[in-house]
């Protein structure tokens, strides 16, 4: 199945899928409200298929090179290479086995983020491999001997002009938990990458049986049929959707009031890839309108009592990742230097504000330069710096409408809006968005979610007419900010209105 014809089948699914969700709800017949019906159930069977690419995952396996190459060297080898040397370790490596492979002229430098010939790099090279002793070097080279041999080196060297290993030390701890005890093989790599489906089953299980199956059934619908986390970007990868999976039994837990265990498991999401720490945003709120009712509030305080208990538990996990607590501020300064990358494929209400004509045609890209997006990067910043206010203020609405709609909300559905609050204050990665499958979870259950199906099956379309993914994701970004009013606004404006909040024991 080439690209196009995936779209093709996928937009095509979306639709179907749209129709069925539809024709579930508008005319139910005798099934119960929670009760998915045989052709829900069918649609969501299709689309977990669909998300593998019908079996075919990434062709040549099931092993997504790209991403384990990053996470699984970057983990096993993090008190080696750190933040700053993978990419050159690599290089060195690669020197040593002597593959007769012609060298890679230019490189990432993972110390300032910035695209370099390689051969200036000779001296950081040595500095790196000084850190491991000789046999953690030895078989640090047959490590990077499977990814050389394995793929052509064409998209090796396309590897090395990413962005590196980013995880927070937490993230790192968990990853070495499996990853220093293995050697790189197809055996391996193909285990690790079941971790996430494992997570990810566990979760929709939890759906299932704390929802039911019409809600479960969505939440499958959402994640198979999902145009931005479509397979080729993190599917086959290591642990790359375990916050996903805690983010999910979170809110479950908060439906079934197990609400220290909870806030332990928002605390690991967040320890691994800090935006998560936003579902906990509209729980506070609830808790403030549990608080005004004069109704205790004591169900906040175990919630946050396992947020703070997980974040301390995180922190100290962080701490044993090879390096001490130095690893900490080293992930810190790695983080504020990725601070002002931007990526063609981020989603959030920064691009409505900042996207122009010339980032959705791609004028700004200087495809003879070693990195193309530099002098469209720059702009980014520069238009980010001078419109700061209208930034913020616009951040500050969104949120304000994100907190009204929380208040007409149960406490697991207030959760839900972690989402929106990912919108409104950072710019994520398209694949992130994946959390869309918790929609159905929150207020309104079938409404958004078939008003997301409408908006991926655009994005399918727009697919088809554009290889551009500032257009792609500069128009999803505008899209949501569409959809999430339509969703959170008719309930922020009855808080406006002074209209009757839910039942504060809810």
């Amino acid at each position: 199945m080439d690209v196009t014809t995936e779209i093709l089948a996928k937009g095509g699914l979306t639709l179907i899928a749209l129709a069925v969700v539809t024709f579930r709800h508008l005319r139910p017949g005798k099934l119960e409200a929670e009760r998915a019906g045989p052709l829900l159930i069918m649609m969501a069977v299709v689309s977990v298929l669909a998300y593998t690419n019908f079996g075919r995952l990434h062709g040549q396996s099931g092993i997504h090179h790209w991403e384990q190459f990053h996470y699984f060297l970057g983990s096993k080898y993090f008190p080696e290479l750190r933040y700053d040397g993978l990419y050159v370790a690599s290089l060195a490596a690669e020197r040593e086995l002597n593959l007769g492979l012609r060298r890679q002229s230019h490189v990432r430098d993972l110390r300032t983020n910035e695209v370099v010939p390689s051969a200036g790099l000779d001296n950081h090279m040595r500095q790196v491999k000084l850190r491991f002793e000789p046999g953690r070097w030895k078989t640090f080279v047959e490590d990077t001997r499977y990814f050389l041999t394995n793929r052509d080196y064409r998209y090796i060297t396309s590897i090395r002009k990413d962005h590196g290993y980013n995880p927070t030390p937490t993230w790192t701890f968990t990853a070495r938990l499996f990853s220093r005890w293995l050697p790189a093989t197809d055996g391996w790599l193909s285990a690790l990458a079941w971790i996430d489906p494992i997570l990810l089953g566990v979760m929709f299980w939890m759906i299932f049986r704390t929802y039911g199956g019409r809600v479960g059934c969505l939440a499958l619908i959402v994640f198979g049929l999902g145009y931005p986390w479509r397979f080729d970007w993190v599917g086959g990868a290591f642990l790359r959707q375990d916050w996903l999976a805690a983010v999910g039994m979170s809110i479950c837990l908060m439906r079934r009031e197990r609400f220290g265990l909870a806030g332990g498991l928002v605390a690991y999401a967040s320890m691994v890839r800090v935006f998560p720490g936003g579902f906990l945003v509209g729980p506070a709120v609830v808790a403030v309108r549990y608080l005004l009712h004069r109704r205790p509030a004591l169900w906040f305080l175990r919630l946050a009592a396992g947020f703070a208990i997980g974040i301390l538990g995180c922190v100290l996990a962080g701490s044993l990742t090879g390096i001490g607590f130095d690893a900490w501020p080293e992930f810190s300064h790695n983080l504020e230097k990725h601070h002002d990358t931007w990526l063609t494929n981020n989603v959030g209400l920064k691009n409505v504000l900042l996207y122009d004509r010339a980032t959705v045609t791609r004028a700004d890209v200087r495809w003879n330069l070693p990195e193309p997006w530099l002098v469209w990067q720059e702009k980014m910043n520069r238009l980010q710096s001078q419109r700061r206010p209208l930034l913020l203020a616009a951040s500050g609405v969104f949120l304000l409408m994100t907190i009204g709609a929380a208040w007409r909300s149960r406490r697991d559905q207030s959760a839900v809006l972690g989402i929106a609050v990912a919108y409104g204050v950072v710019v994520l990665t398209c694949y992130y968005w994946v959390m869309l499958l918790l929609v159905p979870m929150g207020r309104g259950r079938w409404i958004p979610t078939a008003g997301w199906l409408a908006i991926n099956a655009g994005l399918y379309g727009l697919h088809l007419l554009t290889p551009s993914f500032e257009m792609i994701y500069g128009m999803m970004s505008l899209a949501l900010l569409v959809f999430f009013i339509g969703w959170l606004g008719p309930d922020a404006w009855g808080v406006v209105r002074g209209g009757r909040s839910p039942n504060p024991t809810k």
